[in-house]
This record gives structure tokens, C-alpha cells and sequence, in this order.
């Protein structure tokens, strides 16, 4: 059986307009992807920040801590020599 050509053209642009839009919808899609990695690479970066900042922070609080312990026993220390002296 053969197809009329005014069949076959209206067949061809039917399909044509139907891979149009699948082109636009996988264009908003890989927009959409873009965007959400940037937005995933910025929370990574601030992920990253934020270790950095509390890794420096921790690294503090055990200095402090270790001159208040310092501080202790050398008070002791001192303590001890003042009684025996």
C-alpha cells in the first residue's frame, strides 16, 4: 500500500515537532542539571569551609585547654615547693 506524499509530509512534520519539544525538554533538563551540580559545588565548598573553620576552632579550644591544664599544675607545683620550703 502506498502512503499519499500529503500523508507522508504531514507524518514527517508531526514527528518533527515531536523531537522538537523532546530537544527542548532535554535542553531545560541539562539547564537544570547545571544548575543543580553549581548549587551541589557550592554547598561542597561550604561543607568544606565549615570543616576547615571547626578543625581550626577545635585546634584552639585544645591549645586553651592545654595551657588552663599547663597552668594547673605548674599551680600545684608551686604549691608543693611552697609547703616544703
Amino acid at each position: 500500500m502506498v502512503e499519499p506524499l500529503e500523508e507522508t509530509v504531514a507524518r514527517a512534520d508531526r514527528a518533527r515537532d515531536e523531537l522538537s519539544q523532546l530537544l527542548q525538554q532535554l535542553g531545560a533538563e541539562r539547564e537544570a542539571v547545571k544548575a543543580a551540580t553549581t548549587e551541589a559545588h557550592e554547598a561542597i565548598q561550604g561543607l568544606r569551609t565549615a570543616i576547615r573553620e571547626a578543625k581550626e576552632e577545635m585546634r584552639q579550644t585544645s591549645k586553651a585547654e592545654a595551657r588552663k591544664h599547663l597552668a594547673r599544675q605548674m599551680r600545684a607545683a608551686a604549691d608543693i615547693l611552697a609547703r616544703d620550703a
